[in-house]
C-alpha cells in the first residue's frame, strides 16, 4: 500500500485533489477484497497529502450499506 500512494502523489499535482474509496471497512473471509481501514490509508498518505474531508455516509453501491467511507485528500 507504500508504492499506492507513492504512485498517487508522483500522479497528483499539488494542491491537487485525491478522492479515495475504501471498501470494505469489515473484513469477510480470508478472500479479496481485504479490510481497509481509514487508520490504514492515513498512514500512507499523511506524507503527499492532508486529509480534507471523510463522509461516512457516502452514496454506496446496494449492498455495500455501512461498509463504505468516502475521503477526500489535498496533496501537499
Amino acid at each position: 500500500r507504500q508504492q499506492w500512494a507513492e504512485t498517487y502523489a508522483r500522479l497528483i499535482v499539488p494542491q491537487g485533489t485525491l478522492i479515495v474509496l475504501l471498501y470494505p471497512l469489515i473484513r469477510r473471509g480470508q478472500t479479496p477484497p481485504y479490510r481497509v481501514t481509514m487508520a490504514e490509508c492515513e498512514v500512507y498518505l499523511k506524507r503527499y497529502f492532508v486529509l480534507v474531508r471523510v463522509d461516512p455516509n457516502c452514496r454506496c453501491t446496494e449492498g455495500h450499506e455501512g461498509n463504505e467511507l468516502m475521503s477526500v485528500w489535498k496533496r501537499l
